[in-house]
């Protein structure tokens, strides 16, 4: 019987099989799981928002789950800070003398060995070692090969009209929420009403054209939506976090091309401005002593929610793509995309009649050029040892943050001031727009449904892809979806 399987041990627990009712700690404490948790498959904890019942206490948090005792010292969770929210340390075995498990602010975590509480099914399949884990399929899968290739091409080109569509709609959420923040702040007197209160008519929000005037309001929509395509996938939601509450109002406050003072507002409010003591490179505490300097002299005036370094993911993440080396990426892209002309240009570069489409894709490209200075010229992070190479914006992300933001926006903007030209080009570009990413939804489609039918050629195509697999493939709405309809209609025939 070799190393109990890392999946099986998480299909244990997630399942719960072994004998629940009689967990305790090895020192004796009963232990009741009241929920597993949710599988984490980022980095950090296995399972997230677990609540689990010590003693007589209740907690709620995460479990990490390993096969000793001894590979959470072995992994550094007791110096990462992304495992103080652990609840309970899962494991198949443990040395009886191994020292306690504690998160890096020094709590001690609660262990359970599993060991003895599994069912002979489980302890079975550790004995041969079963590694056949189910790989997921879209339900038509073997037997879609009859379908059509124009059907499935027409089918994904309007679920993509229908993905930049939920996109927009987004957009237009947020932009009014912008609108009811300006208008909190002006303070209009609210109505009063008297007499028979059910005649009193329930509040309704009206918008009209001239609240969407504001170029400000623009601004900072874009803004979000390039922060957060900075995110890439796993980070998506703190740089979302960090640009409405670090919002372009606040840092105009200041000349935007004062990179210090960006990097200490934007590092500072993220919590990824590490103390000089942590930095190992004498020119690394050199470059961090000012951007502290500067965010103390700043922060008191900054009431706004702060993120810290908990919030932020570096786990299977290439240098390149690392929170740090982001933010410090838009520092230097903020004097260009955000000065008294960068929404105005945009939008320019859209209605000019003259571009072509891939000249105008080509402009929107080179909005995104910068050169970083000469420290982040070689370094990602604060921490690192400086390389050959730093921070870099490579064509595939730019391309995702115009696919995913600017065009949108763009999009929204033709629809609320009815600009025709605006908005037939803004779709033009995504038509010209190469395919983005592989990834593994775009894989799993290619191979289970497109292969030898149809290319992802474009970017439009390729959200369209996308689209099927989450709204129609993942939830199982075939009989929705008209490459489904046909599959199955098809067997009920015969």
């Amino acid at each position: 019987m070799g190393q109990f399987p890392e999946h099986l041990l998480r299909t244990v627990w997630e399942r719960q099989r072994f004998a629940s009712s009689h967990l305790r700690t090895p020192d004796g404490q009963r232990i009741t799981i009241l929920s597993p948790g949710t599988f984490n498959s980022d980095g950090g904890p296995d399972f997230l928002n677990a609540r689990v019942r010590i003693g007589n206490v209740t907690y709620r948090g995460d479990v990490e789950l390993h096969t000793d005792a001894a590979e959470w010292k072995a992994h550094n969770h007791d110096r990462d800070p992304h495992y103080n929210r652990v609840i309970l340390h899962v494991v198949m075995t443990a040395d009886a003398v191994a020292p306690p498990t504690h998160t890096v602010s020094h709590r001690p975590v609660p262990l359970l060995v599993l060991h003895p509480y599994l069912d002979e099914q489980v302890r079975s399949a550790w004995m041969t070692d079963d590694k056949n884990e189910p790989d997921e399929r879209i339900k038509c899968y073997g037997l879609n090969a009859e379908v059509p290739a124009e059907l499935i091409s027409r089918w994904i080109s309007s679920l993509a009209v229908e993905r930049i569509e939920l996109k927009v709609r987004r957009l237009e959420e947020r932009l009014k929420q912008l609108v009811d923040e300006r208008r909190s702040v002006v303070r209009e007197p609210y109505p009063r009403y008297y007499g028979n209160p059910d005649e009193i008519p329930p509040p309704h929000k009206e918008y009209a054209r001239k609240d969407f005037a504001e170029r400000q309001l623009w601004e900072q929509l874009l803004y979000e939506g390039i922060m957060e395509g900075m995110g890439y996938s796993k980070n998506r939601e703190p740089f979302l976090a960090l640009a409405q509450s670090m919002s372009l109002r606040i840092l105009r406050q200041h000349p935007l091309s004062d990179t210090t003072t960006m990097m200490a507002l934007l590092f500072g409010a993220a919590g990824l401005l590490p103390s000089t003591r942590v930095v190992k490179e004498k020119e690394g505490r050199s470059y961090i002593l000012p951007l502290r300097r500067r965010w103390k002299e700043l922060q008191r005036s900054f009431k706004s929610r702060r993120l810290n370094e908990g919030d932020w993911l570096f786990f299977r993440l290439r240098p390149t793509n690392f929170p740090t080396a982001r933010l410090a990426t838009i520092c230097f892209l903020l004097p260009s995309l955000f000065d008294e002309s960068g929404f105005r240009r945009l939008i320019g570069i859209l209605k000019n009649e003259v571009l072509s489409s891939r000249e105008r894709l080509n402009m929107l490209q080179a909005m995104f050029h910068f050169e970083p200075d000469s420290y982040w010229s070689r370094h990602y992070h604060f921490k690192s040892i400086a390389g050959k190479s730093g921070i870099r914006l490579g064509t595939a992300r730019v391309n995702e943050i115009i696919v995913n933001s600017i065009i949108p926006i763009v999009l929204l903007y033709a629809r609320v001031f009815k600009d025709q030209r605006a908005r037939s080009n803004a779709r033009t570009i995504l038509s010209v727009l190469p395919p983005l990413e592989e990834n593994s939804i775009t894989r799993l489609m290619n191979a289970q449904l497109l292969e030898r039918k149809m290319t992802m050629s474009s970017a439009l195509k390729q959200q369209g892809t996308i689209h099927l697999f989450k709204f129609y493939c993942s939830p199982i709405r075939c009989s929705e979806c008209k490459i489904g309809q046909q599959v199955f209609a098809a067997i009920t025939d015969k």
